[in-house]
Protein backbone atom coordinates (compact mmCIF):
# COMPACT_ATOMS: atom_id res chain seq x y z
CA UNK A 1 0.00 0.00 0.00
CA UNK A 2 2.82 2.44 0.83
CA UNK A 3 4.35 1.58 -2.55
CA UNK A 4 1.18 2.67 -4.35
CA UNK A 5 0.82 5.84 -2.26
CA UNK A 6 4.41 6.95 -2.89
CA UNK A 7 4.10 6.06 -6.60
CA UNK A 8 0.89 8.09 -6.86
CA UNK A 9 2.36 11.10 -5.04
CA UNK A 10 5.53 11.01 -7.12
CA UNK A 11 3.66 10.92 -10.40
CA UNK A 12 0.91 13.41 -9.59
CA UNK A 13 2.83 16.02 -7.61
CA UNK A 14 5.47 16.32 -10.33
CA UNK A 15 2.89 18.41 -12.18
CA UNK A 16 3.32 21.11 -9.54
CA UNK A 17 6.72 21.82 -11.07
CA UNK A 18 4.94 22.74 -14.30
CA UNK A 19 2.64 25.06 -12.35
CA UNK A 20 5.74 26.64 -10.77
CA UNK A 21 7.20 27.22 -14.25
CA UNK A 22 3.97 28.88 -15.41
CA UNK A 23 3.86 31.10 -12.31
CA UNK A 24 7.50 32.09 -12.87
CA UNK A 25 6.86 32.85 -16.55
CA UNK A 26 3.85 34.95 -15.57
CA UNK A 27 6.00 36.90 -13.10
CA UNK A 28 8.70 37.53 -15.72
CA UNK A 29 6.16 38.79 -18.26
CA UNK A 30 4.41 41.01 -15.72
CA UNK A 31 7.66 42.39 -14.31
CA UNK A 32 9.61 43.05 -17.52
CA UNK A 33 6.93 43.69 -20.13
CA UNK A 34 4.31 45.49 -18.05
CA UNK A 35 6.44 46.80 -15.17
CA UNK A 36 3.88 45.27 -12.79
CA UNK A 37 5.61 42.68 -10.62
CA UNK A 38 3.51 40.47 -8.40
CA UNK A 39 3.88 40.16 -4.64
CA UNK A 40 3.09 36.45 -4.66
CA UNK A 41 4.79 34.66 -7.57
CA UNK A 42 8.20 34.12 -5.97
CA UNK A 43 6.80 32.73 -2.71
CA UNK A 44 4.23 30.57 -4.50
CA UNK A 45 6.97 29.09 -6.69
CA UNK A 46 9.07 28.29 -3.63
CA UNK A 47 6.07 26.72 -1.88
CA UNK A 48 5.15 24.55 -4.88
CA UNK A 49 8.73 23.37 -5.33
CA UNK A 50 9.10 22.70 -1.59
CA UNK A 51 5.97 20.54 -1.62
CA UNK A 52 7.33 18.55 -4.58
CA UNK A 53 10.78 18.23 -3.07
CA UNK A 54 9.53 17.06 0.31
CA UNK A 55 7.00 14.56 -0.97
CA UNK A 56 9.42 13.17 -3.57
CA UNK A 57 11.39 11.45 -0.81
CA UNK A 58 8.94 8.58 -0.49
CA UNK A 59 8.75 8.16 -4.26
CA UNK A 60 12.53 8.15 -4.69
CA UNK A 61 12.85 5.64 -1.84
CA UNK A 62 10.12 3.47 -3.37
CA UNK A 63 11.94 3.52 -6.72
CA UNK A 64 15.31 2.88 -5.01
CA UNK A 65 16.56 5.87 -6.97
CA UNK A 66 18.64 7.60 -4.30
CA UNK A 67 22.23 8.25 -5.26
CA UNK A 68 24.41 5.29 -4.34
CA UNK A 69 28.00 4.35 -5.00
CA UNK A 70 27.71 0.67 -5.81
CA UNK A 71 31.07 -0.13 -7.38
CA UNK A 72 32.49 -1.60 -4.15
CA UNK A 73 29.24 -3.30 -3.15
CA UNK A 74 28.89 -4.89 -6.59
CA UNK A 75 32.14 -6.80 -5.98
CA UNK A 76 30.80 -8.38 -2.77
CA UNK A 77 29.03 -11.73 -2.63
CA UNK A 78 25.26 -11.50 -3.11
CA UNK A 79 24.42 -12.48 0.47
CA UNK A 80 26.75 -9.85 1.95
CA UNK A 81 25.33 -7.21 -0.41
CA UNK A 82 21.81 -8.06 0.73
CA UNK A 83 22.89 -7.93 4.38
CA UNK A 84 24.41 -4.49 3.82
CA UNK A 85 21.13 -3.37 2.25
CA UNK A 86 19.34 -4.43 5.45
CA UNK A 87 21.81 -2.41 7.53
CA UNK A 88 21.27 0.56 5.22
CA UNK A 89 17.50 0.29 5.65
CA UNK A 90 17.86 0.14 9.43
CA UNK A 91 20.07 3.24 9.48
CA UNK A 92 17.54 5.06 7.29
CA UNK A 93 14.68 3.96 9.54
CA UNK A 94 16.45 5.31 12.63
CA UNK A 95 17.15 8.61 10.83
CA UNK A 96 13.54 8.96 9.67
CA UNK A 97 12.15 8.14 13.13
CA UNK A 98 14.37 10.93 14.46
CA UNK A 99 13.21 13.34 11.77
CA UNK A 100 9.51 12.57 12.30
CA UNK A 101 9.98 13.02 16.04
CA UNK A 102 11.92 16.29 15.66
CA UNK A 103 9.55 17.73 13.04
CA UNK A 104 6.31 16.88 14.83
CA UNK A 105 6.23 19.61 17.50
CA UNK A 106 7.15 22.51 15.17
CA UNK A 107 4.61 21.20 12.63
CA UNK A 108 1.79 21.12 15.17
CA UNK A 109 2.74 24.59 16.43
CA UNK A 110 2.86 26.03 12.89
CA UNK A 111 -0.61 24.68 12.11
CA UNK A 112 -2.05 25.69 15.49
CA UNK A 113 -1.07 29.34 15.06
CA UNK A 114 -1.40 29.23 11.25
CA UNK A 115 2.16 30.48 10.92
CA UNK A 116 2.77 32.84 8.02
CA UNK A 117 5.85 34.13 6.23
CA UNK A 118 5.53 37.77 7.27
CA UNK A 119 6.08 39.02 3.71
CA UNK A 120 3.87 41.45 1.79
CA UNK A 121 1.81 38.53 0.47
CA UNK A 122 2.05 36.71 3.83
CA UNK A 123 0.96 33.19 2.85
CA UNK A 124 0.74 30.38 5.43
CA UNK A 125 3.69 28.58 3.83
CA UNK A 126 5.27 27.55 7.17
CA UNK A 127 1.93 26.04 8.22
CA UNK A 128 2.04 23.96 5.04
CA UNK A 129 5.73 23.11 4.79
CA UNK A 130 6.47 22.24 8.43
CA UNK A 131 3.82 19.49 8.61
CA UNK A 132 4.99 18.22 5.23
CA UNK A 133 8.49 17.70 6.66
CA UNK A 134 7.00 15.28 9.20
CA UNK A 135 4.66 13.67 6.65
CA UNK A 136 7.40 13.22 4.06
CA UNK A 137 9.75 11.69 6.64
CA UNK A 138 6.92 9.34 7.65
CA UNK A 139 6.41 8.31 4.02
CA UNK A 140 10.12 7.58 3.64
CA UNK A 141 10.08 5.71 6.96
CA UNK A 142 7.16 3.51 5.91
CA UNK A 143 8.77 2.85 2.53
CA UNK A 144 12.04 1.85 4.21
CA UNK A 145 10.14 -0.54 6.50
CA UNK A 146 8.46 -2.06 3.43
CA UNK A 147 11.86 -2.51 1.75
CA UNK A 148 13.30 -4.00 4.94
CA UNK A 149 10.50 -6.56 5.23
CA UNK A 150 10.82 -7.51 1.55
CA UNK A 151 14.59 -7.79 1.76
CA UNK A 152 14.42 -9.95 4.90
CA UNK A 153 12.01 -12.29 3.12
CA UNK A 154 14.31 -12.38 0.09
CA UNK A 155 17.33 -13.12 2.29
CA UNK A 156 15.48 -16.03 3.92
CA UNK A 157 14.69 -17.61 0.55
Amino acid sequence: MIDRLNQFLGEKLAWLYLVAVVVTAYEVVMRYLFNAPTTWAFELTILLCAICYLLAGGFVTQQKAHIAITSAADMLPRRLRETLALVSHLIGIVAMVGLVWAAWKPAVQAVRIMERTGSAWNPPSPAIIKPLVAVSALLVLLQLVAHLVRDIRKLRD
